[in-house]
C-alpha cells in the first residue's frame, strides 16, 4: 500500500507538472460560470449530468491518453518498465489520480448547481467510477496509437458509444440494451443521488454494475496495454 501511495503522490506531481490539474480546474471554472448564468432556469440536474459526461469523462479519457503519450515521448515509459515499479501500480495510481481529480471537479460543479441538496457520497462514487471507466477507455486507445491527433479522432466514436445510456436518461428512447453498457451503473448512481428518497434497488444495481464492469475492463485493457506498449 505504501508503494501505491508513493506512486499516487508522484502521479499528482507529474499531472501538475504537465499542467493537467490546472487545465481541469480551469474547465471546472468555465462550467461554474455556465451554472451561475443559467442557475434560475431550473432542472439543473439534467444539465449537470450532461456536463459530468463532458468534464470528468474528458479528464479520464483524454488526459490519461495525453499523459501516457507525453511519458512515451519523453522516454519515461522506457525507463519505468526497467525499474522495480509494478505495471499494475503505475496504471492504477494514474487512473485513481485522474479519477479523484474528475470526481472532485464534478462534486464542485454539483455543489454550485444544487447546493447541498443531493447525496454527495453516491454522487462522488458515480462520477469517480465514471472517470475510472473513461481512463480505461483512454488506455485502450493509446495502446494502439501514440499520435495525439489520431488518438483524438479515434476517441470520438468511442465517446459516442459510451454515451448511449444518456438517450434513455433523457427519455429520448427506452432501449434496454443500453442498460448493459459499462457507464450505466455510474449514471444510475449519479441520477439517484439527486432524489430526496433513494431507490435502493436501483442503487444496488448501480453499484453492482460498476463493481463488475471496472475489474473486467481493467483486466482486458491491461493485457492489451502490456502487449502493445511493454512487450515490444
Amino acid at each position: 500500500m505504501s508503494v501505491f501511495l508513493q506512486q499516487l503522490k508522484w502521479q499528482f506531481i507529474l499531472l501538475q507538472r504537465n499542467y493537467l490539474i490546472t487545465i481541469s480546474m480551469l474547465l471546472t471554472v468555465v462550467y461554474a460560470l455556465i451554472f451561475y448564468i443559467i442557475k434560475d432556469m431550473g432542472n439543473m440536474e439534467k444539465l449537470l449530468t450532461l456536463l459530468i459526461y463532458n468534464d470528468p469523462a474528458i479528464i479520464g479519457l483524454f488526459f490519461i491518453g495525453l499523459s501516457i503519450i507525453i511519458d512515451k515521448n519523453q522516454q519515461v515509459l522506457s525507463a519505468l518498465f526497467v525499474t522495480p515499479v509494478n505495471l499494475h501500480t503505475f496504471l492504477l495510481a494514474r487512473m485513481v489520480a485522474l479519477s479523484l481529480i474528475g470526481g472532485l471537479c464534478g462534486l464542485a460543479m454539483a455543489l454550485l448547481a444544487l447546493g447541498t441538496n443531493f447525496h454527495m457520497f453516491h454522487f462522488f462514487i458515480g462520477v469517480f467510477c465514471n472517470c475510472l471507466i473513461f481512463t480505461l477507455m483512454g488506455i485502450f486507445l493509446v495502446s494502439y496509437t501514440t499520435e495525439f491527433l489520431l488518438f483524438l479522432l479515434r476517441s470520438i466514436p468511442l465517446l459516442l458509444f459510451m454515451s448511449l445510456p444518456l438517450i434513455n436518461y433523457y427519455e429520448l428512447a427506452d432501449i434496454k440494451l443500453f442498460y448493459l453498457l459499462p457507464v450505466q451503473g455510474c449514471l444510475t448512481l449519479i441520477a439517484n443521488s439527486y432524489k430526496e428518497t433513494i431507490d435502493l434497488s436501483e442503487m444496488l444495481l448501480g453499484y453492482l454494475s460498476v463493481f463488475i464492469w471496472i475489474p473486467v475492463l481493467y483486466v482486458f485493457v491491461f493485457r492489451i496495454f502490456k502487449s502493445k506498449m511493454v512487450n515490444v
